[in-house]
């Protein structure tokens, strides 16, 4: 697999990290509910994928139903019920939706192949680009919620820190603020060169910039102008050949990152 594709996908993956707790849920009747019941039916779902029957479709009614509840930002985060308070409850709703939009990108990945080396490698390209095809708009539409479940994180986790002063933040108090704010750059800056892949749709790619660019101010603001300076290098070439529907969510992302000031959670990067 080449590094264009397999890189952003790595530091995506790299959010599993994030947290090693993960508390088991009530039974709230809520949109959390909802979220907790539909993943369990979707995972249960793509347990059951075969080559030949591929993985759920969003074409399919009853998978695009799960999936809305699942992704319903709206629901889970402008409102959010009393479980996502907790910020392991609401790291394990991330975790678990770039699950399975990860699931989607590997699918395949792991099927034994009579192949070795430069051919094996040349197979895998192919099965990913297969999974863009096939799968880009499941893929997409958990990818771009992720920016919005990683903005209800990032306001979490700011009103907790900003409750006392930064000298005043314990040792290991820092080195969980600094281990957040890098896990949750990475996956800002995976989904950003992601969507500049070329095998999305413009559909695909505006979904996940769109997501990005509502919260770009949020995520840069973890971020030491170090790393924003070489994320926005790494966009250089996202202008070419631009459908002009993107212009406007590259145009918010690329001013979010010009921003020098680090206060908050970016000085425990």
């Amino acid at each position: 697999m080449t590094s264009f594709i397999s890189t952003p996908v790595r530091r995506i993956g790299r959010l599993l990290c994030l947290s090693s707790i993960l508390m088991a849920p009530a039974a709230w009747a809520d949109s959390y509910t909802d979220f907790q019941q539909a993943s369990a039916r979707l995972e249960a779902m793509m347990a059951k994928a075969t080559p030949q029957s591929g993985l759920p479709r969003q074409g399919d009614p009853a998978v695009a139903a799960l999936l809305a509840q699942i992704t319903d930002a709206r629901g889970l985060f402008q409102a959010p019920v009393a479980a996502l308070q907790d910020v392991n409850q609401s790291v394990a709703v991330c975790e678990k939706a770039m699950r399975l939009g990860k699931t989607y990108y590997a699918f395949g990945m792991e099927w034994p192949l009579p192949l070795s080396g430069a051919q094996l490698q040349q197979a895998r390209k192919e099965q990913v680009t297969q999974n863009l095809a096939n799968y880009g708009d499941e893929m997409s539409t958990f990818f771009a919620f992720s920016m919005h479940c990683h903005a209800h994180l990032i306001g979490l986790m700011e009103q907790e820190f900003a409750a006392q002063p930064a000298e005043a933040v314990s040792g290991p108090e820092r080195l969980r603020a600094r281990a957040f704010s890098k896990n949750t750059a990475v996956v800002f800056t995976g989904v950003v060169q992601f969507a500049q892949v070329p095998f999305w749709s413009v559909a695909q790619k505006k979904r996940m910039l769109e997501a990005a660019a509502q919260h770009a101010t949020a995520n840069v603001g973890l971020m030491p102008p170090p790393l924003r300076e070489r994320l926005l290098a790494s966009m250089a070439e996202a202008d070419k050949d631009l459908d002009p529907s993107l212009a406007p969510p590259l145009a918010t992302i690329r001013q979010a990152l010009s921003a020098t000031a680090c206060a908050g959670l970016c000085q425990f990067y």
